[in-house]
């Protein structure tokens, strides 16, 4: 690997350890239309965007294909935080200088949008890079490894909160994929459209 390679190095975090009260059932185990997990679908996605590792955390008995790691939290109702403090440490000693935070409710992202936000972190090294859709905030965001402490430590707020404490430092990627604000929150919502999945095989 040379050094170039390693400057641009990131890694992923799904975070699929939630309980899904709202949804009926966990989120990892949910499945889209055609057929796919949510979980399979993000760990696809990622993967081709070249995040290594990928680190999935599920609830206890939910597999994750290759080639994401598995971690298993065991409380479905804990804060996001607290599986990104689980998922973390196994980057820790890998080349990653960022990880992308993703939430596995957002199983609509386009591939273009999670490479538009890598491009605006490699132009500009901001600690933070959001994608944004029509103004809003949305997912995954990239996370620099000077931000990873904050994560580690932050009290009260979870990412929300290390991300406003970087204020104007935080990048905003526009992309035009209303996939990075579709939060999979109840089954009605992934009736909204036919849409198939990111990046899926005709």
């Amino acid at each position: 690997m040379t050094q170039g390679e390693r400057r641009d190095s990131f890694g992923c975090i799904i975070l699929a350890a939630g309980a899904g009260t709202r949804f009926g059932r966990p989120k990892a185990t949910a499945t889209l239309p055609s057929g796919e997990r949510f979980l399979d679908v993000v760990v696809r996605v990622a993967a081709n965007s070249g995040a290594a590792p990928i680190v999935a955390v599920v609830p206890v008995d939910v597999q994750a294909p290759a080639p994401a790691q598995v971690v298993v939290s065991g409380d479905g109702r804990a804060e996001q935080i607290s599986s990104v403090r689980l998922a973390l440490p196994k980057l820790l000693n890998s080349a990653a200088t960022g990880v992308l935070l993703w939430p596995v409710d957002h199983p609509f992202v386009a591939l273009e949008s999670v490479l538009a936000v890598l491009d605006g972190f490699r132009r500009t090294r901001a600690p933070i890079v959001i994608p944004a859709f029509e103004g809003r905030r949305g997912h995954p965001g990239l996370f620099a490894r000077e931000s990873w402490l904050g994560l580690m430590t932050v009290e009260n707020g979870g990412a929300r909160a290390v991300i406003h404490g970087y204020g104007s430092r935080v990048l905003e990627v526009p992309v035009p994929d209303a996939g990075v604000i579709r939060d999979i929150d109840k089954l009605g919502d992934i009736a909204q459209n036919d849409r198939r999945p990111p990046d899926a095989h005709p």
